[in-house]
């Protein structure tokens, strides 16, 4: 199975590599033969080609630099995502998806357009704060963090809901976004490695993609323990009535 790093080298801060390298981890625990392919700016893009597709988050110009090569090959990252390709996309890497994101200094830039919302990136405020979510895919809370300052609009379907964190607009719980397979969300930490639950859910997807594949329980002793001790430490700062 191939599974892309999309702009390795651009999208990559507050160590979201980690989400692919545990998560490679986890598929050859499978059974499952695994290639990890990195692709960046000026490489040519077959979406076709993979069964997981991977982007991190990165600073507000790397994301204008990755935005204006992934622009010319919208059309093959749409029919993968209709197709139900497993992805992930996290921190700002899935503003890109949307249909404008709109700079600190008032320009407007093209964003693909395969879902209908649109980002504004604002001058003088910065959303940094930890979270803890429920969400539909996995029964046990998501924990993660944030550091944005954009504000999305016009998302439909939230991938979570939030009891700590700041939503895709301000004073809401809705946040990120889910499509089919596609994953969307500025909770990192890396995501997946903070969230056994959520990772044993994007094993299985990508795994049902290989004829005959049976998901195998495993456990993973440290990756829970370290789960359990940030949503503890987490939960005790909320309000006893959200405990």
């Amino acid at each position: 199975m191939k599974l892309l790093f999309l702009y390795y080298d651009l999208m990559n801060l507050y160590g979201e590599t980690g989400n692919m390298r545990v998560l490679e981890r986890h598929l050859r625990d499978q059974g499952l033969e695994i290639t990890i392919v990195g692709k960046t700016v000026g490489d040519e893009l077959d979406f076709s080609q993979y069964d997981f597709v991977y982007a991190a988050s990165g600073t507000e110009r790397s994301q204008k630099v990755a935005l204006r090569h992934l622009l010319q090959y919208r059309d093959s990252l749409a029919q993968a995502i209709e197709r139900g390709v497993p992805m992930l996309f996290t921190g700002n890497s899935f503003e890109m998806l949307g249909t404008s994101i709109t700079d600190a200094n008032g320009t407007q830039h093209q964003g693909l357009g395969i879902l209908p919302f649109t980002t504004t990136e604002q001058s003088q405020t910065r959303y940094v704060t930890d979270a803890i979510a429920t969400c539909e895919l996995v029964e046990a809370p998501v924990v993660g963090f944030v550091n944005k300052c954009s504000i999305c609009e016009g998302i439909t379907s939230p991938l979570f809901h939030l009891t700590m964190g700041c939503g895709n607009t301000p004073n809401t719980q809705e946040e990120g976004l889910y499509y089919r397979s596609l994953l969307g969300t500025h909770l990192i930490g890396p995501l997946l490695v903070k969230n056994p639950a959520l990772m044993e859910w994007m094993v299985n997807r990508i795994g049902e993609r290989q004829e005959g594949f049976s998901y195998q329980p495993k456990r993973y002793e440290y990756e829970e323990r370290a789960y359990l001790a940030t949503y503890t430490a987490l939960r005790e700062r909320l309000p006893e009535n959200q405990k």
